[in-house]
Order: structure tokens, then sequence, then C-alpha cells
């Protein structure tokens, strides 16, 4: 007897998330469903797209995808691999070798491990290590990738891997040199309005009944203190919503370029603030365009890449009027001595080393002193800060207890 012939069962679709680039180069990211990768990268040649990465996306509960911030990539993975792998690539293994042998003993977070991953794949598939770093925007930014190519095309991969670390600790030291100078006064500020918060709302209703009871005239710290207690018991709703709605104002403001544009004018400008920021702005640019030149790229493409550096609008906005008279042929130092942002001591030194072609040292050590200012003005801040907002918590909290005392006396001298 004949076996029936069963008809093949139709593969289920698979949800792939793809990185393409388009006819003008730009790259454009989304998923699409397709029975096999293959599948997936005709559908996506179909639709008049390049496939740069093809990848299975993660599932809908993936906890990934539902906690992002648990699962991000931290600068310190991107600074280790960067040394890493330079140190091996000097050693005299070849790219890919070295790229497997620490995609082996990685032992950094679940999201640097896919990505190490996708890049040892697209490298095994015939890409260029620039390419397939490229193809991973959340992990490495455009000034890596780009500084990487470079390496590539002169040789010097292992050198400008070291430049990268270097320059990605330095900027990342400061950044958390800052965070926790600041955690002090954060901490102590929150505890006192804490305190406040629980003393006016639990603390002191019982108190000033017993005062607001009395035929005696209260003192003036006492009435604004038992009007402040009424209005939170009275309307605790309306300071709720009214916060969050002020909160979600300033959040909007803040992602819309023109607000976000507000916020960092007032950031470099604010009194104690201010100059630490600046300073760090400066050190930033000086060792990113240090790091660049370095590496071989021309002073155009660095000064397009430049901005990226920063996430100051005020300072971006700076850069890019720099880059279009840079682009006139008006050089580096003439166009930035038209701008405020930078110090004299800054655009000098620009020009000398532009005038004896060694901007890539020049800046190097610039970007040493404005560092080194940006570290002090910080302890200066924190300084300051410490002190004021102890000293703002303790005239609080004594307002508080004057409030409570003054009625004592009062009532003392009626009685007596």
């Amino acid at each position: 007897m004949a076996g029936t012939v069963q008809a093949p069962r139709k593969q289920k679709d698979i949800t792939f998330r793809y990185i393409a680039s388009t006819r003008q180069g730009n790259l454009v990211k989304g998923n699409i469903k397709a029975p096999s990768e293959i599948d997936a990268e005709r559908l996506i040649i179909a639709k008049g797209y390049i496939p740069e990465h093809v990848e299975v996306a993660p599932s809908m509960f993936s906890l990934e995808e539902a906690f992002p911030t648990l699962f991000r990539l931290k600068p310190r993975d991107i600074i280790v691999f960067s040394r890493q792998l330079a140190t091996l690539l000097r050693s005299g293994i070849s790219l890919l070798p070295a790229l497997e042998i620490l995609q082996g003993q990685v032992a950094t977070s679940r999201a640097f491990k896919s990505v190490l991953s996708s890049i040892v794949n697209d490298i095994r598939s015939g890409g260029s290590f620039s390419q397939a770093v490229k193809k991973n925007p959340k992990a490495f930014s455009e000034i890596y990738s780009r500084t990487i190519a470079v390496g590539e095309e002169t040789g010097n991969l292992d050198t400008v891997l070291h430049q990268m670390a270097d320059y990605m600790e330095r900027q990342n030291a400061l950044t958390q040199r800052v965070k926790k100078a600041l955690t002090y006064p954060a901490m102590v500020v929150g505890m006192g309005v804490i305190v406040v918060i629980m003393m006016i709302t639990v603390v002191m209703p019982k108190m000033l009944d017993m005062f607001s009871a009395m035929n005696v005239e209260l003192p003036l710290p006492t009435r604004i203190l038992i009007a402040l207690t009424e209005f939170f018991q009275n309307y605790p709703l309306y300071i709720l919503v009214g916060g969050a709605v002020l909160f979600a104002i300033i959040l909007w403001m803040v992602k819309r370029p023109s607000g976000k544009r507000i916020f960092d004018r007032l950031r470099l400008s604010m009194p104690i603030l201010g100059p630490p920021a600046l300073m760090a702005e400066l050190g930033r640019f000086a060792r990113t365009l240090s790091v660049m030149v370095s590496a071989g790229l021309k002073l155009q493409e660095t000064m397009e890449l430049l901005p990226q550096a920063t996430t100051n609008m005020v300072f971006r906005d700076s850069l890019n009027k720099v880059n279009e008279r840079l682009l006139l042929g008006e050089g580096l130092s003439a166009p930035m001595s038209r701008v405020s942002l930078f110090p004299p001591l800054l655009v000098q030194m620009v020009a000398v080393g532009e005038e004896s072609n060694t901007l890539d040292f020049t800046m190097g050590v610039v970007a040493d002193f404005f560092e080194t200012a940006a570290e002090e003005k910080t302890d200066a801040m924190v300084g300051m800060l410490g002190p004021v907002s102890t000293i703002g918590i303790a005239l609080l909290v004594g307002f508080i207890a004057l409030s409570v005392i003054m009625p004592m006396y009062t009532l003392t001298g009626a009685f007596g």
C-alpha cells in the first residue's frame, strides 16, 4: 500500500530586527516577519534597502525589553573591550581570532555579549570591523566607528583602539566624579525635604491645633506655619496634581530642542554649577579633537563629528557655527574667536596648533588643562553646595522649631 504523501508544513514566521542602509547611505531600523533570516533579507531588499544586520527580535516578554535600564550597555564595557582588543592585536593576533578570544572570555553584561557576537558574525561573513561596529550604534558612537575606520585604513587599528579607550576612560571618569561629588548634597537636601514634609503633615497639625484653640495672638512665624500646614492638609490632591503637571511640563520642555537649549544655557551660566560644566565641555571638545586628529581624520570630518560628543545644545550650536565657517575656508581659530563660549586661551592654542601643524598635541595639552580645571571647580562647587544645603535645611528646621517655641512663651505670659 502506497504511503500517503503529506504536504509540507508551512514554517512559522519569526520576527526579525534589522538595520539596513538606503540608496542614499542612511541607516534605517525596523522589524520584519519571515520564516528564516534569508527570507527576511530578501524582504528587506525588496523594500529597496541593503541589509546590514539581521537578528531574531526579542520576545514580547523579554526582560531586556521590559527593563531596558537593567540591560543597557555601560561605557566601562566598551573601554575594557577596546583596551583588550588593542593588546591582542599588538601581540600579533589577527582581528577575527582576537575577537573570538574576547567573545569566549568576556564576562560583562548580556547586552554587550550580544553586540560582540554580532560583530564576530559580521566579520566572519566578510565585513570589516568598522562596518560591524557601525551596525551597533547603541554601543558605539559615530565618533568611535569613524575613528576605527581610519585606523583600519591606515593599519593603526591597535593604536586607535588604545586612544579611544583612553579617551572614553577620561570622559567616563569625569562624569563619575561629578556624580559622586553631587551625591552628598543631594542626600542632604532629600533627607531635609522628607523631614520637613513629615513634620508639616504628621507632627505639626496636632501641636498647631492646640495653638489655634488659644485665644491669644500668635507670632507671625507660627501663623505662617499654621497656614502652610492647613494648605497641605486641605489640598493634598491639588499639590500632587500640580507637582505632576509641573514635572511633565519640564520634562516635555527638556525633550524639545528649544526647551533643552534654554536649560543648557542656564546650566552654563549659573553662578555655582556653570563654571565646572563649561570647563568639562571645553575639556571634552579639546580631548575629542586631539584624539580624532591624532587618529588621522581630516579636520573638516572631525569638526562634523565633534557636535556629537556633547549633549549640551548651546555648545553644539557653537560647534556647528564654527564648522560652517571652517567649510568656507576661514580655518578653525578665526571662527572660534567669534564665539563667546571659547575662551581666548583655547583660541590662541588652536591657532598655534594650526600654524605649527601640531593640533593633536596642542589640543591634548589644552584638554589636560581644562579637565584639571573642571575637577578643581567641581570640588569647589561641592565644597560650597554641601554647607549651603546644610545651612538651608537647618534654617528651615529652625524656623519650624521657632514657630513652635514662640507661642509657648506667649501662652506663658498670658497665664502668668
